[in-house]
């Protein structure tokens, strides 16, 4: 196949239904997995998702958020956002020429979550590590569709033809409109790049969704932009990263609704913000404990 490796799709919630984590297990995939917290800390801004950080602040993408948006969804409650607490991360100064700007963004609710606290990583996930993955939107369609996937010269000529897993030289999956928080589970694949997808550069790590691989194997699809990925450093589970992109091969059926393996995920690499979103959010350490006071797809380029 000619996957689209430079162009990448930003999960954009306008206009799309939200689409959720994709996994090849077929599993519900839509409660905490043992032993692994945070599963609640995400949520819906409108058909996208969102990451409570504790205190009442939360992370997403520009591109879901926009602006302050009047309320944020955690585990079926809306919670209203607190007017002025907008803050729009930047890159830092060593990584220029990279856009000022980034996709990424924090605000914070006029109200807590009873919700604990994360802790941001500080360091980029290696390559081969592996993370779990957790957005908001509907389970994907199965059994897996089969494709010919043809190369035809010329911009936008490739086609697609729905086959016999035989004569298939592409498969995956699509999926429905029901919005439903999930997880799943990838390696990461490659690390230390940046990600434009429209809407500013943004320091980055990414996964590939492969036909073999885990058991829970996932892949990011509309809706899943401003979702968490999690990763296992110093024994605990810290946000290593928020999903705000995917690769798209060309003419694919669905676009970003539909989960092409050899598809990735693109994921803002947090350990490069942790100091600006440290400066603003009070690390859980430090914050009250809630127990007292108690989408969308754009298309990115590598740099």
């Amino acid at each position: 196949m000619k996957p689209c490796s430079l162009s990448f799709c930003a999960l954009l919630a306008v206009g799309l239904s939200a689409e959720a984590v994709v996994v090849t297990s077929g599993g519900p995939n839509n409660t905490a997995p043992g032993g692994r917290p945070f599963f609640n800390n995400v949520g819906s801004i409108g058909s996208a998702s969102a990451i409570y950080l504790g205190d009442g602040w939360v992370l997403s993408a520009n591109h879901v958020a926009g602006s302050l948006p009047g309320s944020v969804k955690f585990g079926g409650v809306d919670y209203a956002t607190l007017a002025g607490s907008f803050h729009r991360l930047e890159n830092p100064v060593y990584t220029r020429p990279l856009t000022e700007l980034t996709d990424i963004v924090v605000f914070r609710l006029s109200s807590l979550v009873e919700l604990p606290g994360v802790d941001i990583s500080t360091t980029t996930p290696a390559v081969g590590s592996q993370v779990m993955m957790i957005g908001n939107g509907s389970t994907q369609v199965g059994p897996p569709t089969f494709w010919k996937y043809t190369v035809v010269d010329g911009p936008n000529n490739d086609t697609w033809e729905v086959t016999t897993p035989l004569l298939a030289n592409a498969a995956g999956y699509h999926t429905t409109g029901t919005g439903e928080i999930r997880w799943g589970e990838n390696l990461v694949n490659a690390n230390n790049f940046a990600v434009s997808a429209g809407y500013g550069d943004v320091i980055s790590y990414s996964t590939r969704f492969n036909s073999i691989g885990l058991t829970h194997e996932a892949q990011a699809v509309v809706g899943d932009s401003g979702g968490a990925v999690f990763s296992y450093n110093g024994g605990s589970w810290q946000l290593s990263g928020m999903m705000h992109a995917v690769s798209l091969f060309e003419n694919q059926p669905g676009g970003a609704g539909t989960a092409v393996f050899g598809m990735e995920t693109a994921i803002a690499d947090l350990s490069a913000y942790r100091s600006q979103i440290i400066a603003i959010v009070p690390e859980p350490s430090h914050a009250v404990p809630l127990g007292i006071l108690g989408s969308l797809l754009v298309l990115f380029r590598r740099r």
